[in-house]
């Protein structure tokens, strides 16, 4: 991408034809991303690639609300000049929404986050990548039970530029890194096979520890091998970390998305200011932690990102929704900060920073032990119902627990709970937290939790 000088003058020509076309806002949005990415198949690299992706987008909109959006990957002036056309006429033609109020203002203040930029990602080569993709390869092939790997290492080095009719102007540069194994092992004896997964996702190279990702594969699949049904039973369930995001986490963002709420899709609807769960239940969205994936110093449309409160205490905010400038202006509030695009080609929608369950005050190991009967549940493929909170479904990765210990692998076992019964079901939290990406979740006990076993 030219220098910021090159791109804050595109940007100028084109919010000067925008305003000149009857656009009454405009915002054009720069991004630039070089990535290398590594694809590990059978356990061999079967993909490696080295590329960039540029381009530009821009949003106009008319007094009456009409949108119009357009993009390029041409960041010459004559391009851009016909890109800011075609959104005119889009505009010109598109549904009027009494909804729309306002793009962000012009900000003076952000807050510094520290630790988004890494140079050792920005100019790692592919050379030193594949030796990451190595480390899984290399740890996989010297276990007798592993037979199989799929992953993948990748990083990239990323730019963005926002500026619109109100004045604001913003840039950024962040860098991030991956890497995920996916092992299939084999019981020689039982000829039984399971799988077992890991990922990791870091703002700064050092973070990434390769050996341990695959390790923890390797343990996972085994610890689910030779599985065993189990009559139905109601009893507690244990939460491994992976689990409350997949069962609490990832749902609260759909659920706490101001676009799902407004358009009543959410189990949370009319639940603003009610407690949802104990006194020690918090939840909160943190745009601001120091090297954190999530965070970011603004958001997809320029606006300051914060630290937003979500669930205090037990209490579900009346303010813990998440907005973009669009939601906000609906419902007359301000910005939460939490617009999200995935590119230049892609209009603003919603999107969580770190979502954070808040740690509690007990060890897992205590949680564990005090169990007489219950599950440990890690992975389940199906996802609740985000409208009605009613979730069903299938015990991929779990295992018994009895008098404190972790036991057979599960077969054939489901398990029913409503998100707001299991919301108020939480029993204990624990010390110990583990971040998966842009989620932070600690092990969490659900009471009375209905188990639904395939044993006879």
């Amino acid at each position: 991408m030219q220098n910021k000088s090159d791109v804050s003058n595109l940007a100028l020509f084109a919010l000067n034809i925008a305003e000149k076309l009857t656009a009454k806002f405009a915002e054009i949005y720069f991004y630039l991303s070089d990535y290398l990415n590594i694809d590990i198949e059978e356990n061999s690299i079967k993909n490696n690639e080295i590329g960039s992706d540029l381009g530009v987008g821009i949003r106009v909109i008319n007094q009456k609300g009409s949108l119009g959006f357009a993009y390029t990957n041409r960041l010459e002036r004559k391009y851009i000049e016909k890109m800011v056309k075609t959104a005119i006429s889009l505009m010109k033609t598109g549904t009027e929404d009494p909804d729309f109020k306002d793009l962000p203002p012009k900000y003076e203040v952000y807050k510094t986050v520290n630790g988004l930029y890494d140079k050792d990602i920005k100019y790692l080569s592919i050379e030193d990548s594949i030796l990451y993709a190595e480390d899984l390869i290399n740890i996989c092939d010297k276990d007798d039970m592993a037979i199989s790997q799929s992953g993948n290492f990748s990083s990239s080095y990323n730019k963005t530029f926002i500026f619109n009719s109100n004045g604001l102007s913003i840039d950024s540069k962040t860098t991030i890194s991956s890497i995920s194994s996916h092992v299939i092992v084999k019981d020689e004896i039982t000829n039984d096979t399971s799988f077992g997964f890991e990922s990791q996702i870091e703002r700064n190279l050092n973070g990434i520890n390769s050996k341990n990702v695959v390790k923890t594969a390797l343990k996972n699949a085994k610890r689910n091998l030779n599985r065993k049904k189990i009559n139905s039973i109601k009893a507690p369930l244990i939460l491994t970390p992976k689990g409350v995001i997949s069962f609490i986490l990832r749902p609260l963002a759909s659920a706490i998305n101001a676009e799902t709420f407004q358009y009543k899709r959410s189990f949370l609807v009319d639940r603003r200011g009610e407690y949802l769960g104990p006194e020690f239940l918090n939840i909160e969205d943190n745009a601001l932690i120091e090297g954190a994936v999530g965070s970011a110093t603004f958001d997809g449309e320029g606006v300051p990102c914060k630290n937003k409160r979500v669930i205090d205490k037990g209490k579900f905010l009346k303010s813990g929704l998440l907005h973009n400038s669009y939601t906000a202006g609906k419902e007359g509030v301000e910005s939460s900060g939490n617009a999200a695009r995935d590119s230049y080609s892609s209009l603003p929608g919603i999107g969580i920073k770190n979502l954070i369950l808040q740690s509690g005050k007990s060890s897992k190991d205590e949680i564990i032990q005090n169990v007489k009967e219950g599950i440990l549940l890690d992975y389940t493929g199906d996802r609740p119902n985000i409208s009605t909170g009613d979730f069903s479904g299938l015990i991929l990765q779990g295992n018994l627990i009895r008098n404190g210990e972790i036991l057979d692998a599960l077969n054939e076992t489901m398990f029913g709970i409503n998100l707001l019964d299991l919301f108020r079901n939480i029993e204990e939290i624990s010390k110990e937290t583990k971040v998966y990406g842009p989620f932070q979740a600690p092990f969490v006990k659900i009471a009375d939790v209905q188990i639904i076993g395939s044993a006879s």
